[in-house]
């Protein structure tokens, strides 16, 4: 059966100009700028380091799925794990020891 996901989004206001979309259900995310040889996000890094995240949450019995969101900078995307609404706080446990036991260049706990 599958897990049934939420994919509800908010917009984060950094300023009156900037922000971006933040699924409620989030609890890993990276930024992606691309590949281009300057780019300070590369999509390679985001995407391995996401899945790393997830094969950690799968190991703990956690499904998840990646959601990609707009932001307000046009040369970035936001790239998130999304749980279910039951386990979210569990995965969010799971994410935040991952972090704490692993060097990330992108990766970041989602908290609300």
């Amino acid at each position: 059966m599958e897990p049934n996901f939420c994919y509800s989004k908010k917009w984060i206001s950094i300023d009156p100009w900037r922000g971006y979309e933040q699924p409620v259900y989030a609890v890993a995310g990276a930024n992606d700028t691309g590949m281009e040889r300057d780019s300070p996000c590369p999509a390679e890094v985001c995407k391995n380091e996401l899945k790393s995240v997830q094969n950690r949450l799968r190991a703990a019995g956690i499904h998840s799925k990646e959601v990609v969101c707009r932001s307000s900078n046009v040369f970035c995307i936001n790239r998130y794990l999304v749980c279910t609404p039951d386990v979210v706080e569990k995965g969010r446990d799971v994410v935040r020891r991952y972090l704490a036991e692993n060097l990330t260049y992108l990766s970041y706990l989602v908290e609300y």
